[in-house]
């Protein structure tokens, strides 16, 4: 559709071009104005693509409508209404750039062709300032992308040039990292028009993989980009009935920290593996007050979990929490306590490989004839020292594990890979692995799979002839927009300009 203003002080001249544009059978929007002054609050108030005015309007006359109108909307394409003796405001028409001008009393053959010279020329403006959006916003990925593994602003600058990063790279003060489930971004390309409509603050948005994409907010207060997280969640339920993970950031000091906060997000949505039922987190979380017996049950699990995954760290900090709760309240019996802490002592006692098993039933003895919370906690933080050992030993294994991962990966890139599948493969539990892998190698399981990928597509397109449908189903991309798109995040360059430029280079 093309937005039509007609502006003639005349109602019969109106009417007129307006019948003349109704029998052109095409999509046109017509808005009449009876003089400049009102055509040009129009435009300052609403998109057009093509202004029709005459030259002689009370109030504000064609030459000041266009120069103002021109102000507002440089892109509008422009004809004016003369005679033959205003010939020379037709001169002055042109020089502001108005190419078109329609002779009264109008010929509908002159005014058809005139139009289509005109909807034309708006079509090949819509069609360059398309293509200049996809390059800026392929641009700015790649640009985040960068950002996000690591580059410093600094880098990026010598790279690309000062201004171009200026005009990219805001001051950033919030991330959030949204986790879906497996291939969603794959499978659901539009989505991020979705994100557009629903967030009511600005953002630019960078998608990482299959599974996570990023949001990154100039706004800094906690409230507004809470919001933004909860409408997130919201359109993701309504829209594709799904369930996503966000993680919001500590406000950002600058860009330098940009990478550190996105692994921090990463090891934030860790915790979907221990609240399932939890799917919006924040620095704002609760923390560890007053709560019934029932929720103290829970933490038993959650210390289960933590033995079963070998994540002494986070073992610690729920044993804090067991503290807390008991000082909070002060009115669990040592009765409960052992019958709580007896479970964890078995499951302890089973991976426990580096002490005499004498010792450990005497650990055992003094822990059932405690009589106080502080004897008891004392035999447990025991136990974690001997569990912390027990992990410590067996790091040379998870070295082990994470080689045959890495194998796995190079030898099985074209499969659909996940965390959770290359878990399975090392009977690992998901959040385990990533949490080795992160600390083994000092990369995301996530991105090392991507870069494996990518790495793989660039020696096909560089030594093969292979279509570039193929080259994506072979690196494990079976939606082939989707690796164009991850190609470009990575690179910097389609694939095939990519292959193009090899071919002009040989």
């Amino acid at each position: 559709m093309y937005s039509i203003l007609v502006a003639d002080d005349e109602k019969i001249g109106r009417k007129g071009v307006h019948f003349l544009l109704n029998q052109m059978e095409q999509d046109f929007d017509i808005i009449e104005a009876k003089n400049g002054k009102e055509a040009l609050q129009y435009i300052q108030n609403h998109p057009l693509d093509i202004l029709l005015t005459d030259i002689k309007m009370p109030f504000l006359d064609g030459i000041g409508l266009i120069k103002e109108a021109l102000k507002v909307q440089p892109q509008l394409r422009v004809a004016i209404f003369s005679g033959y003796s205003d010939f020379e405001y037709a001169k002055t028409a042109m020089s502001l750039g108005v190419l078109e001008y329609i002779l009264k009393p109008v010929n509908p053959e002159e005014f058809k062709a005139t139009m289509v010279k005109m909807t034309k020329s708006v079509d090949e403006l819509k069609a360059t300032a398309k293509k200049e959006d996809q390059t800026e916003h392929l641009i700015k990925e790649h640009v985040l992308y960068n950002l996000v593994n690591g580059n410093s602003r600094k880098a990026l600058e010598d790279r690309f040039g000062k201004e171009l990063i200026d005009s990219y790279l805001k001051k950033y003060h919030r991330i959030i990292m949204l986790a879906c489930p497996d291939n969603f971004f794959g499978d659901h390309e539009e989505v991020k028009n979705h994100f557009l409509e629903c967030i009511r603050i600005p953002f630019d948005y960078l998608n990482l993989n299959m599974t996570q994409s990023l949001f990154f907010f100039e706004e800094d207060r906690f409230d507004a980009v809470n919001a933004a997280a909860h409408d997130i969640f919201n359109m993701l339920q309504i829209s594709f009935h799904t369930k996503g993970y966000l993680a919001i950031s500590k406000s950002l000091k600058g860009l330098e920290d940009v990478e550190k906060t996105v692994d921090e997000l990463e090891e934030t949505l860790e915790g979907m593996y221990y609240h399932p039922e939890k799917y919006i987190y924040s620095e704002q979380d609760e923390k560890v007050t007053v709560k019934p017996y029932e929720d103290v049950e829970e933490l038993t699990k959650k210390v289960k979990h933590d033995i079963n995954l070998k994540d002494i760290d986070r073992l610690k900090e729920d044993f804090k929490s067991f503290n807390e709760i008991y000082y909070a309240q002060n009115d669990f019996s040592n009765d409960y306590l052992k019958f709580l802490f007896s479970g964890i002592i078995k499951d302890i006692y089973n991976i426990l490989t580096v002490t005499d098993e004498k010792d450990l039933d005497t650990m055992i003895v003094r822990f059932y004839r405690a009589n106080d919370y502080k004897s008891i906690k004392a035999i447990m933080d025991e136990f974690v020292a001997l569990l912390e050992k027990e992990f410590k030993k067996s790091e040379t294994l998870n070295h082990q594990e994470i080689k045959d991962v890495i194998r796995y990966v190079y030898n099985n890139y074209n499969l659909d890979l996940s965390v959770d599948s290359l878990a399975d493969q090392v009977c690992l539990a998901p959040s385990y692995l990533s949490h080795i892998f992160k600390k083994e190698t000092g990369e995301n399981l996530g991105k090392f799979i991507k870069r494996v990928r990518m790495e793989k597509a660039k020696e096909l397109l560089e030594t093969s002839n292979e279509k570039i449908v193929s080259i994506a189903v072979a690196v494990g991309y079976a939606n082939v927009s989707y690796f164009c798109q991850s190609f470009r995040e990575y690179y910097g360059i389609s694939p095939q300009k990519y292959r193009n430029r090899g071919e002009a280079a040989s």
